[in-house]
């Protein structure tokens, strides 16, 4: 009689971490002042914005004009939330990040923020370190962040952001 044999199974071993040790943004388990912390900063940044304020952001945002390379991005939902995921614009990351693949590095006032800037098929994007970048500097809902490239070999983005609630 023979043996029976074993299959083995293809694929990707999955990792299965320590709950303890995963680094999340958001809460897990049942430290219900952390989860409460989460939820209450992150309602903060939820805004309710007439048109009117809205316009006076993008309009204070567009008179300021970098003399380095820059776009602008006026910040949505999307950006601040879930994923937590910003694309930049596609003709600026085809032209000044396309030899990016790991980190560079965000400034705001004198700090420095490590964010995840991947580089595929002429798309960039801010994954890891941004949602810490936003909720460190209060970025919110329907702001204006104007991104100026300082520094191609050390990939530094100056931010300036013009907030939706200095115009209210």
């Amino acid at each position: 009689m023979a043996t029976p044999k074993i299959l083995k199974k293809r694929g990707r071993k999955k990792k299965n971490p320590n709950p303890e040790e995963v680094n999340s943004s958001t809460p897990r388990g049942d430290d219900s002042e952390n989860r409460s912390k989460f939820y209450e900063s992150a309602s903060a940044r939820m805004r309710t914005v007439t048109a009117e304020e809205r316009e006076r952001g993008i309009t204070a945002a567009k008179t300021y004009e970098p003399t380095n390379p820059f776009f602008r991005v006026v910040l949505r939902p999307s950006y601040l939330y879930r994923g937590c995921i910003m694309y930049l614009p596609s003709g600026f990351a085809e032209k000044y990040l396309s030899g990016i693949s790991s980190f560079i590095k965000i400034q705001l006032g004198e700090k420095l923020w490590p964010v995840r800037c991947p580089y595929k098929a002429g798309r960039a994007k801010f994954s890891q370190g941004w949602y810490e970048f936003t909720l460190e500097n209060n970025i919110g809902e329907r702001d204006v962040c104007v991104f100026e490239l300082l520094s191609t070999r050390d990939f530094v983005l100056k931010v300036t952001a013009f907030r939706v609630n200095q115009y209210v």
